[in-house]
């Protein structure tokens, strides 16, 4: 499989299966998110990141029946598993809301990271969970659900057919703001490129935060606009600057 080189950069476009289509087309398994964890590097190129979205799309699609117009409630820090959770719901055309919000009490599907402080208020409604294993599993101890990766297990690689609107509903904040697909690929279009580093500050649920929708945007959509990787690194980690070097991290998520 060719790579592309280090200026390749896909071309623009309005809405998410787009730019997941053109950037893994064009880029191949060159990196899209890493994580460097404790127990070892944690690589998705664009291929195998389209590959976890195809079959998260299927399940949401085929299984769930959702798209545009559901909302999928989710919870998480920063890591390759929250980015195809959300691509995954953008594919189907759904929106992202977090897990604290009202919209999340009516929303279709919860996936939440195992070690999330939210867990406690998802309610009995079937939710998925995930984890920071290299096959993104994990222990969720006592609550009820299904580990998000081994309900993909059965689905597909070949996605369903995508909900091509970039005018959809992205995400809803916790205050309920709305930012659709064209906006937050649209804030990646000046970015010149190089690796961003954003740091993780342990099971933090990045969705509670005030910048939640430019914090997600950039751990899964910018690789797509700019063919960057996006590289995510333990906050306290003694050795970030050496990581900052090996990687050729530009910059750092603010």
């Amino acid at each position: 499989m060719r790579i592309a080189g280090p200026s390749s950069r896909p071309p623009a476009v309005g809405d998410v299966a787009a730019a997941l289509m053109g950037a893994s087309g064009l880029l191949g398994q060159r990196p899209a998110i890493t994580a460097l964890r404790p127990d070892g590097r944690q690589e998705q190129g664009f291929v195998s990141l389209a590959g976890w979205v195809a079959k998260g799309a299927n399940l949401l699609r085929m299984e769930l029946d959702l798209g545009p117009g559901s909302n999928v409630a989710l919870a998480g820090p920063p890591g390759w598993p929250l980015a195809t959770v959300a691509l995954s719901a953008w594919w189907v055309g759904a929106t992202i809301v977090p897990v604290t919000s009202p919209a999340a009490a009516t929303a279709d599907v919860h996936v939440v990271h195992v070690g999330a402080a939210t867990q406690a208020v998802i309610a009995s409604n079937g939710p998925f969970w995930f984890g920071d294993a290299l096959d993104g599993t994990g222990d969720p101890g006592a609550a009820s659900g299904e580990l998000w990766t081994d309900a993909l297990t059965p689905h597909g690689d070949r996605p369903p057919q995508a909900a091509r609107d970039g005018s959809l509903v992205a995400m809803l904040d916790a205050e309920g703001r709305a930012t659709t697909q064209r906006t937050l690929l649209a804030g990646f279009v000046d970015d010149a490129g190089g690796a961003l580093g954003i740091a993780r500050s342990a099971d933090e649920d990045v969705l509670t935060r005030a910048d939640a929708s430019t914090l997600l945007a950039s751990l899964a959509l910018r690789p797509l606009v700019t063919g960057s990787a996006t590289v995510i690194i333990g906050d306290d980690d003694q050795a970030r600057d050496a990581h900052a070097r090996a990687e050729r991290i530009t910059r750092w998520y603010d």
